[in-house]
């Protein structure tokens, strides 16, 4: 179900009424209540409600055209929050969440206390969850009091961050996983040793079975495969989107 809310990021504006994600089993009665579109710095993505499920769904659109690849894996780190000590992100990743990142903080916040027994879930796939990774971050500093009702499902997203961002995502209290797909090439970028995942990481294996790996055992995940193993190709064919 999360990976559909993920998928439809590519291609719904203000209803729920795409083809494949939109009819999704657990998906009906959705409700798209916010979205946004910027040019500038490309950002695209929206908020959408689940009466039936009680969630409140924040989605933020992946990779769709080659020029958002180029962006997502320059490096170019630049520090941020600037609450966090020494914590470290991706360029590329932050300027497209932060060009939307107020009004997204903001409805996501009303729509909280507008429906007080909805869950959060930020979902996101490849440049999308590395972008719904930064929202969770966001909105953990600016809302503590909300952080136990916050979820994160993110499909071949990148790393975000280094190790001090890594450690403040993984001591919130909020479960987060990062589903990869076979060789998908994606969630080993960019290729620097101070970029580090956090999380729960569920690798979709290529004989259709999946592995769990907590953070300390993602050697045994999709770090197990060598790098000639990885393609683009897996980046595009996650089950559910």
């Amino acid at each position: 179900m999360y990976a559909a809310y993920a998928g439809a990021a590519y291609m719904i504006s203000n209803s729920w009424n795409c083809k494949n994600e939109c009819e999704h089993p657990g998906t009906e009665g959705t409700e798209v209540l916010y979205n946004w579109d910027t040019q500038h710095v490309t950002s695209n993505g929206y908020i959408a409600r689940n009466p039936d499920k009680k969630l409140i769904i924040v989605a933020f659109r992946g990779s769709a055209e080659t020029g958002d690849w180029v962006e997502s894996f320059m490096a170019n780190p630049v520090q941020w929050p600037s609450t966090i000590s020494g914590s470290i992100v991706v360029r590329g990743f932050l300027d497209g969440y932060l060009v939307s990142s107020e009004d997204v903080l903001q409805n996501t916040v009303d729509l909280a206390a507008k429906y007080p027994d909805h869950n959060i879930v930020a979902v996101g796939h490849s440049l999308g969850g590395a972008r719904a990774s930064m929202f969770v971050a966001d909105f953990s500093i600016n809302y503590p009091r909300l952080v136990s009702r916050v979820q994160l499902y993110t499909y071949g997203q990148a790393k975000v961050g280094n190790d001090v961002f890594a450690d403040y995502m993984d001591n919130l209290s909020a479960p987060m996983y990062r589903v990869v797909n076979k060789g998908d090439i994606a969630p080993h970028l960019p290729m620097v040793s101070n970029m580090v995942h956090f999380g729960t990481e569920i690798w979709l294996t290529a004989n259709g079975q999946s592995t769990v790996c907590k953070k300390g055992d993602y050697s045994k995940c999709s770090e197990s495969l060598p790098a000639m193993a990885y393609n683009f190709q897996d980046h595009s064919t996650y089950p559910g989107l």
